[in-house]
């Protein structure tokens, strides 16, 4: 797959607040109220370990990945992708590579690695990380306990 080398990924700043959570409904969650997806994205701005970068066309944003610093007591810290998405439109062109691309430079100019989960009822998500290089490095279920 050729992919477009125009640079056109910037990090995201708040006033993206509108077209991030209008992506972010391509995701399969519920639509948030943009309010709080406002208040969601200017909390992540101002937060040390999380990182978002937009794909903008110039006209609008077409994707964005957020990246987070995982910290664990008994091994060394990494980067994991919390959210990717490309507009179900625009897939294919290379966006989503280039996303996961310039979050793969910075994990790797920080001196750590770049990890991500995905669902497993959704292949996909499988098929696009194997496809730009990520190997799977271990299969887990996901408990949880109240709350959302």
């Amino acid at each position: 797959m050729a992919i477009n080398t125009t640079k056109r990924v910037r990090p995201a700043n708040l006033t993206d607040s509108y077209e991030i959570n209008k992506l972010s409904y391509h995701l399969g969650y519920g639509k948030t109220p943009d309010a709080a997806a406002h208040k969601r994205l200017d909390q992540l701005l101002k937060s040390p370990i999380d990182h978002i970068w937009v794909y903008d066309n110039g006209e609008q944003l077409l994707g964005w990945i957020h990246i987070f610093t995982a910290l664990r007591v008994a091994s060394s810290p990494f980067y994991e992708i919390g959210g990717l998405i490309v507009h179900p439109e625009e897939r294919q062109q290379g966006i989503g590579h280039q996303l996961v691309q310039c979050a793969a430079e910075y994990a790797a100019q920080q001196g750590e690695t770049l990890r991500v989960r995905c669902n497993s009822q959704r292949t996909e998500p499988h098929l696009f990380y194997q496809s730009i290089g990520f190997t799977l490095s271990k299969s887990q279920q996901v408990y949880s306990l109240g709350g959302n």
